[in-house]
């Protein structure tokens, strides 16, 4: 728990972290509820929520434990305003529910039942804090801070070293979102180059706020202009030993549904894969020996996907491509061994590799 406690900021792919006993019934499950309301002073205050279960509905198990209390003369209420839904990590932090009272998890497997209180909530205030107090130029797409946990964890995993010793360099650095996270979870070594001067700029500045607002200590950076199809002349790379390579890379030219057509994706495709080939091609002839994890876009249109399979063959031809999942209890990955991450509505997505370069 206490590991939970420290660490569960800079997961990035956790919602929420709870503990389970396995129960006999729901009256064990309710009589449960009526021990943690004895250890309340004043109103016991709680919320639930339901998972798994087919035949259950929350709505009941709700106005169920509302009956008990009152048959015991206890006071007491849920935060559950949609008596049928789950609450949201949002309205758990904004309820400031685990501090007044408990959040309470049901899950159903076919009539076995679970049960238990959660210790940790995603603080999605926090992720948008550090989102928005960034200069931005809003013609950029923006990679969620998020997923740029989630990138780094999975580029730092078998990684002896730990986290504090860690460099990591993002080439492609735009507004240093992967840097501020990399920060966030422990780094103190983080270097990021871009072919767009004024991107280097706001870069600086955004990594020195955050540094001068957390009042971080004994942080190693440094930021340079460089087209990354050159990747072999950056100086950073020479005189630094970076262990980590992560970057949401180019993804292309920012498309609406007035304007995205398979034409302009397949347009899009030739400008990226030139750019990712040289850039691949020129690192292999860098001293860089460490993991990359690194984003290529896929497209939505007329309701179907369309990946960047061209970038599969420059991939397999510099890199060994890894499974991101290899080794876990969880098959996610695609047959290519990525991971793909699109956001509601947006007619851009991501998909995640992860790469060591071919010496």
């Amino acid at each position: 728990k206490e590991d939970i406690s420290t660490n569960f900021s800079k997961i990035g792919g956790t919602i929420k972290v709870f503990e389970l006993t396995l129960k006999s019934d729901l009256e064990a499950v309710y009589e449960e509820i009526l021990k943690y309301s004895e250890k309340s002073e004043g109103k016991f205050k709680y919320s639930l929520n339901l998972f798994g279960s087919k035949n259950l509905k929350l709505e009941n198990i709700l106005k169920n434990t509302k009956k008990i209390f009152k048959s015991k003369n206890i006071s007491a209420r849920y935060f559950n305003k949609d008596d049928g839904k789950n609450l949201s990590s949002g309205q758990i932090i904004g309820n400031n529910i685990l501090k007044k009272g408990f959040d309470f998890n049901l899950v159903d497997l076919g009539g076995i039942f679970y049960f238990g209180k959660t210790i940790q909530v995603q603080d999605i205030d926090a992720y948008s804090k550090r989102d928005f107090s960034k200069n931005r130029d809003m013609q950029v797409g923006m990679l969620p801070p998020k997923l740029c946990q989630i990138m780094i964890n999975i580029g730092r995993k078998n990684i002896s070293k730990n986290i504090e010793n860690l460099n990591i360099y993002d080439p492609f650095v735009g507004l240093a979102t992967v840097l501020i996270e990399a920060l966030n979870m422990g780094i103190s070594g983080v270097f990021g180059s871009d072919l767009n001067e004024k991107m280097i700029e706001e870069s600086k500045k955004n990594i020195s706020d955050f540094i001068s607002k957390n009042n971080l200590k004994n942080i190693s950076k440094k930021f340079e202009k460089l087209n990354a199809k050159f990747i072999n002349e950056s100086s950073i790379l020479k005189e630094n030993n970076i262990d980590l390579i992560v970057s949401e890379g180019y993804l292309g030219e920012i498309m609406t549904k007035k304007n995205i057509s398979l034409d302009r994706i397949n347009k899009q495709k030739d400008s990226l894969l030139s750019i990712y080939t040289k850039f691949f091609e020129n690192l292999t002839k860098t001293d860089f020996n460490g993991k990359i994890v690194i984003c290529f876009p896929f497209w939505e249109l007329n309701g179907k996907y369309i990946y960047f399979s061209e970038i599969l063959e420059t991939l397999q031809k510099y890199c060994v491509v890894e499974n991101i999942f290899e080794n876990t209890e969880f098959n996610l990955a695609t047959k290519t061994g990525s991971l793909l991450y699109k956001r509601e509505k947006q007619l851009v997505g991501r998909e995640i590799f992860k790469l060591k370069i071919r010496k």
